[in-house]
């Protein structure tokens, strides 16, 4: 079973094949032969070239019926699939303020499918959403009717927060009426966040910390008791007293 990321990219690649944000080609642009010859299973690529023998022909479109967005998605850099999405949402006019022409019917529908696949899968929450789309969006860019409607449930609960706002209005509410570059927003930066690595997720040679050893040496030179005896100052032997000379005869 695919993990909450790898479905979410599953669905953003094939919401845009399903609403012609992406087309085919576009994705191979970035899943390159070479990408999906290392990345794909062998039993995958036997498919591929088996329909392609059968039919006589190879196309992006035939081979993106056997590796499916969600078999990309489970053996492809996720990055690359982003790369693709970003590309197609610009051409789309999703990306920039102002776009034009403006967005269509079906890109605010792809909007929407990112959106549900995102809270469904927990790479978005409804803060997400409302971090974007917040109180100036809402007032702003909704309808009377919704804004009456968002107003008239949060006062009923005592409660407005993310999730009775996005419960209240829904994802379809909000991708066809507040700005396309603010929704886009939202899903850019939920996908970003999952490409980041963090800390602990980057690989190194960890360095060698000898910072306990040099200290250990300082407190070893350092402490009077390891410190080295003085040696005793080398004295001569005590020479013994001359003789007394035996006393002379007199005649």
């Amino acid at each position: 079973m695919p993990s909450g990321r790898a479905q979410w990219f599953a669905d953003l690649v094939q919401a845009g094949l399903d609403t012609r944000v992406l087309a085919e080609a576009d994705v191979l642009e970035h899943a390159t032969p070479a990408v999906l010859t290392g990345a794909l299973p062998k039993d995958v690529l036997v498919r591929v070239f088996e329909t392609a023998l059968v039919a006589g022909q190879i196309s992006p479109k035939a081979v993106l019926a056997t590796a499916t967005p969600a078999v990309l998605a489970a053996h492809v850099a996720h990055d690359l699939l982003w790369d693709c999405v970003v590309a197609g949402a610009a051409r789309a006019n999703l990306v920039a303020d102002g776009g034009s022409p403006a967005a269509t019917d079906d890109a605010r529908t792809y909007l929407r499918r990112c959106l549900d696949s995102g809270l469904m899968n927990g790479t978005l929450t409804p803060a997400d959403i409302v971090a974007k789309v917040d109180a100036r969006v809402l007032v702003h860019a909704l309808p009377d009717a919704l804004t009456s409607k968002l107003l008239e449930v949060t006062l009923a609960a005592g409660v407005m927060n993310p999730l009775i706002v996005v419960d209240t209005l829904g994802t379809a509410a909000i991708a066809q009426h507040a700005p396309v570059h603010v929704v886009w927003s939202v899903i850019a930066t939920a996908a970003e966040a999952t490409l980041t690595p963090t800390a602990a997720a980057i690989t190194s040679t960890p360095a060698v910390d000898d910072s306990s050893e040099i200290a250990s040496i300082v407190v070893e030179l350092d402490d009077p008791a390891s410190a080295p005896i003085p040696l005793a100052p080398k004295t001569s032997p005590p020479t013994a007293p001359p003789k007394p000379k035996p006393a002379e005869k007199r005649p």
